[in-house]
């Protein structure tokens, strides 16, 4: 990480460091932990992960990648001893290029050097090992409090510390005044306030993967995942704290997760463009859908007419789009069924009078199923808000084998009495 000059001083590498750029709109940057620096990825092979990462066609498809630099030391061992009995520090080296400074600080560091090196990208990933996932949580909240949301979509946390370590302990010993090791103390302020502030930002912080070493003495199980963290977001490895960040194969536990988040992130990122309202352009080619047909038998209003069609228009693209992701397009029974049983409830309110026409019928509807896009209509599947289980109601009421109707005594004979009236008039 450190090239010496002729003074014998320290020059610490850019903040930035590109392993790959090719002006792609993602970004992976890696960042190290307490007391390392971009070597700590390379595994026993002198395999870079990044390296790795980088030979996967998807990656080299979608992602730049980088390293953030930054300087972080306990003690400098090549004038230290054990043996000698009696350990020199270096912080009261009188240099400004080379000093610990406090997580919090290095934070604001990686902010600016985001903000100056990575304008360009519009998607940032942080993979972050130790102490670099503290740097990262410090910097994604400041972001947020800054600008309401952030440029990194997905957090990738490495053995990070997040209740605290026993590095602190260790090195609490050896270097007291050291401003990362305070912060790294279980319950100091710094973790306090990252915890509470990333609690409270719950909705908003981007998604999380917590990784821990089954093996690591330095940061436990219980102190490498957040506070009320899912099942699915936490990934036990076979590894202790020092090579949990460099996987020696592409076997490894770390590495074919990491490229599962990173396939995944890819994957719903293209199902979110495809999952953005289409404009929908009437044609007339969906005025003989058995939808559209009930709603003009039951006279609803043009304009609920209309926006029955863009969301019918809009359901269907996602349908193929889920098909063409490789989603189970059957976890949406359940969303199906919810959405009828819904129905079912209004409509027997205008069977008893409750409810006193179609339009309201249909109105009532569509303000519930708004009201409840987040609880009773609640999927797992991402990005189907209630515009689109709108338009899977009305998906609902196309089919033959569902009797949804927007008046008391419509059938399907009222549908065909009508086809034959309008082809009539037409002759």
């Amino acid at each position: 990480m450190y090239c010496e000059n002729y003074l014998g001083g320290m020059q610490l590498k850019p903040p930035i460091e590109f392993i790959k750029e090719n002006n792609k709109e993602n970004l992976i940057i890696f960042i190290h932990g307490f007391t390392s620096d971009s070597e700590t990825w390379t595994n026993s092979s002198k395999y870079k992960f990044p390296e790795m990462l980088s030979e996967e066609d998807f990656i080299n498809e979608n992602f730049d990648i980088a390293y953030f630099n930054y300087f972080t030391k306990l003690i400098d061992f090549k004038k230290a001893r054990f043996t000698s009995g009696l350990i020199r520090t270096i912080f009261a080296k009188p240099s400004n290029i080379a000093k610990n400074i406090s997580i919090k600080s290095l934070s604001e560091h990686l902010k600016s050097s985001i903000e100056i090196y990575c304008e360009e990208y519009k998607n940032i990933i942080l993979i972050a090992h130790s102490m670099g996932g503290l740097i990262s949580k410090a910097f994604i909240l400041d972001d947020l409090n800054e600008n309401e949301s952030t440029k990194v979509k997905l957090f990738l946390s490495l053995a990070v510390p997040h209740k605290g370590s026993n590095w602190a302990n260790i090195g609490g010993k050896l270097a007291r005044s050291n401003p990362q090791v305070i912060d790294l103390k279980p319950l100091s302020g710094f973790l306090d306030k990252v915890n509470e502030d990333w609690i409270q930002n719950k909705k908003r912080i981007p998604k999380t993967v917590y990784y821990f070493g089954q093996y690591d003495e330095i940061v436990e199980e219980q102190n490498a995942v957040s506070y009320q963290v899912g099942k699915k977001l936490k990934v036990a490895c076979n590894n202790d704290h020092f090579n949990i960040c460099k996987p020696e194969s592409k076997n490894s536990i770390v590495y074919k997760g990491i490229k599962k988040d990173l396939s995944t992130y890819v994957k719903e990122k293209h199902f979110s463009e495809d999952m953005k309202p289409k404009t929908f352009i009437d044609d007339g080619k969906l005025d003989d859908e058995l939808f559209v047909l009930k709603l003009l038998i039951a006279d609803v209003h043009n304009s609920l007419i209309d926006d029955s069609k863009q969301t019918f228009f809009n359901a269907e693209y996602m349908i193929r789009s889920m098909i063409n992701k490789g989603y189970d397009i059957e976890e949406l029974d359940q969303l199906y069924n919810n959405l009828e049983r819904l129905y079912r409830i209004y409509f027997n309110k205008l069977v008893y009078g409750e409810i006193k026409s179609s339009n309201e019928l249909l109105n009532k509807i569509l303000e519930n199923i708004i009201d409840r896009d987040k609880e009773f209509l609640k999927t797992a599947i991402p990005l189907i808000d209630a515009n689109k289980k709108t338009g899977m109601l009305q998906q609902l009421a196309n089919s033959l084998d569902k009797d949804i109707w927007w008046a008391k005594s419509h059938s399907i004979k009222n549908i065909e009495d009508f086809r034959k009236a309008r082809d009539h008039n037409e002759k």
